[in-house]
């Protein structure tokens, strides 16, 4: 740059206000030093016109002096600022700077100010509270404890206004893609729902799956560690192509892959089924189950996997069953889908502990939500809704209240 014109402005007694006689420049040198650049990145993170220069030392570091003032004397030059100096022992000294067009500078260094950052939290938050919006009205039998978590995950990423912009949208996007793996009836490890979420099985970060467990029953919805399982206790005997048999009855209970159970060829047949949701509640009834009955453990609302294999093991083992669910709109909705495979097969299935007898001995008094209160009017609007999970609607819809079967059973 040749010999530049200066405009002085007096600002008091010994103090001026200099900037170069240049129009704001459109670019960055394309060879600025790093040093330079770094440091500056860290100056145009505020969104104040004015900075002080003992700030900017600050940011500079305690070995980063001549580095800040040699900053300030070529953005001075280039343009980029006036420069706020008062005049000390005969020098001009300066104390603050005033940037001529922070936006720019901020967008050629790719930074987000504070205020953008904002704007564009803001953007991302409403974005999202529309799609919630729409995806509760449109989903297919959308599950309502997703529906909860999800509301309560965008509320707490709403009020977390430290979280950087682009963090906050990848945790958006994964919301979206739970209640797309949600819609899918999708089951699978980790590793596929990272699929399902990002470019590849290791698209998200340890931060990302602590957020997710912190927030969502991950079991619940079908996003397994491992392999999806199906545990069993109880009066069964399963056998495979092999010739390999096992008997139930001498464990306490027992884990086995679905793809296992769907190999197997023969089962004896129990005089009852028993399907528990609550594992608690499962394990403890294994402990102390009678002759003649299988127990399953039901996990929560269950993927269509699950349903599959259980319906292949009730060809090769047909007894009745008991279904015990929480006392709540889901429990008696989850009740009444998988003892939808028992009618399929002519067999009987009845509501087990679950009744309106336990709710009112209960002292959970966990108070209905809107979606559950909309799930009661699906449910009671079924013909064929069993009378004894009828009459509990009823009272839960009476009341406003819910419970959970570990209370009891």
């Amino acid at each position: 740059m040749g010999t530049v014109d200066w405009i002085d402005e007096t600002r008091g007694r010994n103090r001026r206000e200099r900037r170069a006689g240049i129009p704001v420049p459109e670019a960055l040198p394309a060879l600025i030093a790093e040093d330079r650049k770094t440091l500056l990145r860290r100056w145009v993170r505020n969104d104040a016109t004015r900075r002080q220069r003992s700030t900017l030392i600050q940011d500079a570091g305690t070995t980063g002096i001549e580095l800040a003032d040699a900053l300030c004397a070529w953005l001075l030059l280039e343009g980029w600022i006036i420069r706020c100096e008062r005049l000390s022992g005969g020098a001009w000294q300066w104390d603050a700077l005033i940037w001529r067009d922070l936006p720019r500078l901020q967008a050629l260094l790719g930074v987000v100010g504070p205020g953008r950052r904002a704007e564009t939290r803001q953007a991302l938050i409403m974005q999202t509270r529309d799609w919630l919006q729409t995806w509760r009205t449109t989903a297919m039998a959308p599950d309502p404890d997703l529906l909860d978590e999800l509301e309560q995950a965008l509320e707490q990423l709403a009020e977390e206004r430290s979280l950087p912009p682009e963090r906050l949208a990848r945790r958006l996007d994964l919301l979206r893609a739970l209640a797309a793996w949600h819609d899918e009836g999708a089951c699978g490890t980790r590793r596929d729902f990272a699929l399902h979420a990002g470019d590849g099985t290791k698209a998200l970060s340890g931060a990302d799956w602590r957020w997710l467990e912190s927030g969502f029953d991950l079991e619940r919805l079908r996003i397994t560690r491992f392999a999806s399982m199906a545990w069993l206790a109880g009066d069964i005997t399963l056998g495979w192509p092999e010739a390999q048999t096992m008997p139930l009855g001498h464990l306490h209970c027992i884990g086995l892959p679905l793809t296992d159970l769907d190999r197997i060829t023969c089962a004896t047949t129990p005089q009852r089924w028993w399907l528990i949701e609550n594992r608690a509640s499962f394990e403890r009834q294994a402990h102390i189950l009678e002759s003649g009955t299988a127990l399953l453990w039901m996990p929560g609302r269950p993927s269509t996997d699950w349903l599959v294999t259980i319906e292949r093991l009730l060809r090769l083992a047909p007894a009745p069953a008991w279904i015990s669910a929480d006392a709540d709109p889901s429990g008696v909705d989850i009740a009444c889908t998988v003892g939808a495979l028992w009618e399929s097969r002519g067999l009987a299935w009845t509501p087990h502990r679950m009744g309106v007898d336990e709710w009112h001995t209960t002292p959970q008094r966990w108070p209905l939500n809107t979606h559950d209160h909309q799930m009661l009017e699906r449910l009671l609007a079924r013909p064929r809704l069993p009378d004894e999970l009828r009459v509990l609607c009823l009272a839960m819809q009476a009341e406003g209240r819910k419970a959970e079967q570990e209370a009891w059973l």
